[in-house]
């Protein structure tokens, strides 16, 4: 919780920048942090990315990405808004790893956390509520949010502009991998309900969530737009409400559910290094394979309709 605050008072700035959260998180111990400042056509952001070093170098690497439009509306309205929800997650997360390592539990494996600082970003119309609009086209996002040393991904962000979960808490989506929508892992719903205290809630997602956005079709939001951009498995874990939230509401941001995610991901990033939790099971992903094929071509545009 205290690095959930920080991080939220951090970004609640009109003037941070990537480049000050980097400086934040190297004074916290041993990782590495890179920002990317890109800006064109009037948008702009700054992109981070965190590598927290782990005892086996060897191990898989999870990949915690904080998937947001932006973490701010400015100039339209001021403060916070409901969007920042993966930036503050994936940073607090990787603030809460490094906390550790500095007090002797270093991760088992390497992690590694991308996610972006934009407190400017725009908004674009979209039913039941208004969605946060991206700086730049996803598959541009994604270039940057998606590293291939990722060997699985949790994909973080703010899920309450649906009504599909009437619930507020962190609900986990079915893992996504090379266009096949795959079960929730076990061990992944015993690990929600442990850090949560609650039975574990879902997100139900439909084959067009998986798809890109260039193909214009909706989508619950961009929570599993990572997927086009790896082989890798992977998995939403969504911000909900039970109420529809615009993604440009400010004051929405709710720190205990913050902190239940950012557990969550610092427990999974555990597990998976230890190499004890797997996203997907291999041999009915052989089965998948062999009996209907690859469904790849779900994560490009496709053929014009």
């Amino acid at each position: 919780m205290k690095h959930v605050s920080t991080m939220i008072e951090m970004l609640s700035s009109a003037y941070v920048t990537g480049e000050q959260v980097a400086e934040s998180l190297r004074s916290l111990g041993d990782c590495t942090v890179n920002v990317t400042h890109v800006a064109h056509d009037g948008a702009e952001t700054d992109f981070i990315s965190i590598e927290i070093p782990g005892q086996d170098e060897s191990a898989p690497r999870l990949g915690i990405i904080g998937r947001l439009g932006g973490i701010g509306a400015r100039p339209t309205v001021s403060g916070l808004v409901s969007d920042s929800d993966g930036a503050v997650v994936a940073l607090a997360s990787a603030a809460k790893m490094l906390d550790m390592a500095r007090n002797g539990d270093r991760m088992p494996a390497p992690v590694l956390i991308h996610t972006h600082i934009c407190p400017r970003a725009g908004t674009r119309p979209n039913h039941p509520v208004p969605f946060m609009r991206s700086p730049f086209p996803m598959r541009e996002m994604m270039s940057h949010e998606v590293s291939p040393r990722m060997d699985a991904i949790l994909s973080i962000d703010t899920s309450r502009g649906n009504r599909l979960v009437n619930q507020r808490g962190v609900a986990l989506t079915p893992v996504a991998m090379q266009g096949w929508l795959l079960p929730i892992p076990d061990m992944a719903l015993d690990v929600m309900g442990w850090v949560s205290g609650e039975l574990p809630i879902t997100l139900p997602l439909t084959t067009q969530d998986i798809t890109p956005y260039e193909n214009g079709l909706p989508h619950v939001n961009s929570i599993m737009q990572p997927t086009i951009a790896t082989a890798a498995p992977v998995m939403g874990v969504a911000l909900t409400a039970q109420t529809t939230v615009p993604g440009c509401a400010t004051g929405a941001t709710n720190a205990w559910d913050a902190d239940v995610a950012t557990r969550f991901c610092v427990e999974i990033a555990k597990l998976y290094g230890q190499r004890t939790l797997s996203f997907f099971n291999e041999a009915h992903w052989a089965q998948l394979q062999a009996r209907y094929g690859s469904l790849a071509h779900l994560q490009t545009v496709g053929q014009p309709a």
